[in-house]
């Protein structure tokens, strides 16, 4: 009788190895001619200016955040809702209605609250505004 975890490490082992062996190949095998255009910032064709560490606005991420949140949320009642008559027959219509209503009703309460944080409001850069005024 063999061990389960004997297949499961050489598999892991597998993974690590032969990733690792095609890149040390690659990197032996490849010709390497270092110059100075490849070593340039590449920006569709345009000629880097400034410094290349820019602060991102937050909003960005909020956004996503809210986006990931949300798309949960839709994930979550597609299967609902697939199985929603069959629950109604099982365990009657409170009983498959109300876990749903609750769970949109606390999506509801965190997008309100989100909302009311401003998180959905969208608040341009200073560097937007001054580009603004200059135009």
């Amino acid at each position: 009788m063999s061990n389960p975890w004997i297949a499961i490490g050489a598999l892991a082992l597998v993974a690590l190895v032969i990733p690792m062996s095609m890149v040390v190949i690659s990197s032996l095998l490849r010709p390497s001619v270092p110059e100075q255009g490849k070593r340039a910032i590449y920006e569709s064709g345009e000629i880097p200016t400034g410094n290349t560490r820019i602060r991102f606005n937050i909003q960005y991420y909020m956004v996503a955040l809210l986006f990931v949140v949300f798309d949960i949320e839709t994930v979550l009642i597609f299967p609902w809702t697939v199985i929603y008559r069959d629950a109604v027959t099982q365990f009657g219509l409170g009983a498959a209605l109300v876990p749903m209503l609750v769970f949109i009703g606390v999506l509801l309460i965190g997008l309100g609250w989100a909302w009311r944080n401003g998180a959905v409001r969208w608040v341009s850069s200073p560097r937007a505004e001054l580009k603004k005024t200059e135009s």
